[in-house]
């Protein structure tokens, strides 16, 4: 049996630990605040297909009696010894190929104020595990084979060893990016808040980069959207080619579809909200002209999910709000609102 934990968006963790939960062989057996911990009784590779979660982590060791002060940087070094550093390389093996003297970094956040430095918690991990393994310590990630992550949480930590060559939210397709672009994480959460079935219509109005549009294709989902930015149609176009994904994406005003009433069982949109990004005008207008043109192109069953910091601003005719969830982004709080058909 394998311990782990997973990281996640603040707001996903229900819907993170229930995807966690589909995959055989695992059980969900904790969850918290950005956090959930699990066992896995077979292979470790499923894994690596999650879609909502940010980062996945073989449990390496639960420290507790971490407190501000400055002696705790020697009780670091002390318990980064006992580290089974090695066994989880081992494990990493069974997914990728890790040589027997890796290169490894170390990341470090914090929940409570310290008085020491992330960067001071890393020189100790670090300076440890080098010592007692020989292997090579880096500052920098990306030439890193292993990733040690230690996870502080008030006067607890959580230390793992990451599964995966690369932090699972970034996505290889993600080769243009624009302002506003969505956390595909978030993307894949919003999807799966909808329902989004393989064979299923998906529509994204705003689809800037297209980040919704490729994680729902990438689901199986038939996919159209469009945006009235010419250079988030191409910024689109490239990144689904370089998700091997194809869709229908047009450049068009939100505001006037061009797209027959009912038509569209799913809805998925991050709407311009907050300080990452603007349209030229009042945005209440805006916002109401282009939930009209979705609830009249809804089907009857259909689900609408859409993100934004203002959703105050949404309004539909016949449409409820079936759930509404806060999530914090880009060092916001914006809410993901999820509505549905009663006709």
């Amino acid at each position: 049996m394998t311990k782990i934990f997973i990281l996640t968006t603040r707001g996903l963790e229900s819907i993170s630990a229930a995807e966690i939960a589909e995959l055989d062989g695992v059980t969900v057996t904790e969850t918290s605040y950005r956090r959930i911990a699990a066992e896995c009784s077979g292979s470790l590779a499923p894994l690596l297909g999650l879609r909502t979660v940010d980062d996945i982590y073989l449990d390496l060791a639960h420290w507790e009696g971490v407190f501000h002060t400055r002696d705790m940087l020697a009780q670091f070094n002390a318990w980064s010894d006992r580290l089974d550093v090695q066994q989880a390389a081992i494990n990493c093996r069974q997914v990728r190929p890790i040589p027997l003297k890796p290169i490894f970094s170390v990341s470090v956040s914090f929940i409570g104020k310290r008085n020491y430095t992330a960067d001071e918690v890393k020189n100790s991990v670090s300076d440890s595990i080098t010592f007692t393994h020989g292997w090579t310590y880096t500052a920098d990630d990306r030439e890193a084979n292993l990733n040690i992550r230690v996870f502080v949480e008030h006067e607890e930590a959580y230390v793992g060893v990451r599964l995966g060559s690369h932090a699972q939210h970034e996505r290889l397709y993600k080769m243009v990016e624009r302002p506003g672009a969505l956390k595909p994480t978030v993307a894949a959460a919003m999807l799966r808040l909808v329902d989004v079935q393989a064979g299923q219509r998906l529509l994204d109005p705003c689809c800037g980069s297209g980040t919704i549009l490729i994680e729902a294709a990438l689901m199986g989902a038939s996919i159209q959207g469009g945006d009235n930015d010419p250079e988030a149609i191409k910024a689109t176009r490239v990144n689904m080619k370089d998700a091997g994904v194809q869709g229908e994406i047009e450049q068009w005003d939100a505001r006037v579809l061009p797209l027959r009433d009912g038509s569209n069982k799913r809805i998925v949109t991050n709407l311009p909200w907050g300080r990452q990004t603007f349209v030229n005008e009042e945005l209440g207008s805006f916002y109401m002209q282009v939930c009209g043109e979705m609830e009249r192109i809804v089907a009857a069953e259909g689900r609408i999910a859409i993100l934004t910091s203002t959703p105050d601003l949404l309004h539909f005719n016949y449409l409820q709000l079936i759930q509404s969830l806060e999530i914090s982004l880009f060092g916001q709080n914006p809410t993901i609102s999820v509505y549905g058909a009663t006709r």
